[in-house]
């Protein structure tokens, strides 16, 4: 059988990572690398975990992982060889999905953000679709080969760790900022009409051997929603919204689309796309009115972090300015402390899911960044003058 083919049908016909393993170590180190979110949460996308399992698998056996976070991987063997298909996701992405995941594994708000970003670069498939696909592809470029049988894991049972022993580790956006600087540059040059530059920068997009190719080869390119998407991206950035949401936002309009044939659904999901974004831009210029760009970049990373203790020595690099001059211009711009603006953001959260989930109170405060429920009633009541209880209750008097 032509293996190579085999996987470039495989990888085309569903839009999915296809990966060879033949027993490279490396192979499955690379594959945990790029795909797995959290070792702890995620023990069957490690390569150890992988190793164990391709080497325990019968053969005629298709298998499919689904794990803690609902991140799907289809593997089988075929003349020898391992291919791993994925990951992929059996739903589309949903806020309150994901704080339920979050809280679930004790893990705070902060994570949602990157959790979004991981879970929609990922491609809706079901596991029947992925079943049909392989078994056309064997039975055309290998007519003798076996019947399949299905098995599905779920994953190892680990309790994942307590609250107050967890520690989060920084979260690596690089990967979207780089793409951005990259589309900045080719646009920078497009507007100031220096052809050449243009075209070797494209080249350098498309080069195999560029560190870029990676980025512009992804599903975050894909025609020809992709020009609507990128001129709507770079409207967003220059508001000033931060590139994270912007591609949080349009990546989750990617991953509808490639789900769909339909061009009415496609209309439709640019469309909501569209309206997501600028009622996101409305947000921000609201929030930031009339502040400085070093405080809106402050604003913004307080907003993807808040249920972490602000991090000084971050917010003056950032900012540029020393901690005592930053924390009164903080004040002086928004008329609130770095800390009464964090809690603010807490609050505005926890809210929200009062309002939206039957979750505990308990559950809400670990969620928003509280370890201690009575500190996070206290500021919740000095917040909005009514304990949490108390004003899930009057929510539901008034309706």
């Amino acid at each position: 059988m032509d293996f190579a083919l085999f996987r470039k049908l495989l990888h085309n016909l569903l839009t999915v990572c296809v990966t060879v393993y033949e027993g490279e170590p490396a192979v499955l180190a690379a594959f945990e690398d790029r795909y797995c979110f959290r070792k702890e949460l995620q023990p069957m996308f490690t390569a150890k975990s992988l190793s164990y399992l391709t080497d325990s698998m019968k053969d005629s056996v298709f298998y499919e992982i689904v794990d803690k976070f609902e991140m799907c991987l289809f593997f089988f063997r075929a003349e020898g060889k391992v291919f791993l298909v994925g990951p992929y996701v059996r739903a589309e992405y949903s806020d309150q999905n994901t704080q339920r995941i979050l809280i679930k594994n004790r893990m705070p708000a902060s994570y949602a953000q990157s959790f979004k970003s991981y879970y929609t670069t990922l491609p809706l498939l079901g596991s029947y679709q992925i079943q049909r696909t392989v078994i056309a592809c064997l039975e055309s470029l290998c007519p003798a080969c076996p019947e399949y049988a299905y098995r599905k894991l779920l994953g190892f049972q680990e309790e994942p760790k307590e609250a107050k022993s967890y520690r989060q580790e920084p979260i690596d956006y690089s990967d979207i900022y780089q793409r951005y600087d990259a589309e900045n540059r080719l646009l920078g040059l497009i507007e100031k009409g220096r052809v050449e530059d243009v075209m070797q920068a494209f080249d350098e997009m498309m080069d195999r051997s560029s560190r870029l190719t990676g980025l512009f080869t992804s599903t975050a390119y894909q025609s020809p929603s992709s020009i609507l998407r990128a001129l709507a991206r770079k409207a967003a950035e220059k508001s000033g919204l931060s590139v994270v949401l912007i591609d949080q936002i349009t990546q989750k309009a990617v991953q509808r689309l490639t789900s769909s044939s339909s061009i009415r659904k496609q209309t439709q999901y640019n469309y909501e796309m569209l309206i997501e974004l600028t009622a996101a831009v409305r947000r921000h210029l609201i929030n930031t009115s009339g502040y400085s760009p070093e405080i809106v970049r402050v604003v913004e990373y307080l907003s993807l972090n808040y249920t972490q203790n602000a991090d000084m020595e971050e917010l003056c690099r950032i900012s540029g300015y020393s901690a005592s001059y930053l924390s009164k211009l903080f004040k002086r711009e928004t008329g609130k402390t770095m800390t009464q603006y964090t809690a603010d953001l807490r609050c505005r959260q926890a809210a929200e899911m009062l309002r939206e989930t039957g979750l505990s109170v308990q559950e809400i405060s670990s969620y928003v960044g509280y370890l201690d429920n009575n500190y996070f009633v206290k500021v919740f009541k000095k917040m909005t003058g009514k304990t949490p209880s108390e004003y899930r209750a009057s929510l539901a008097f008034h309706r």
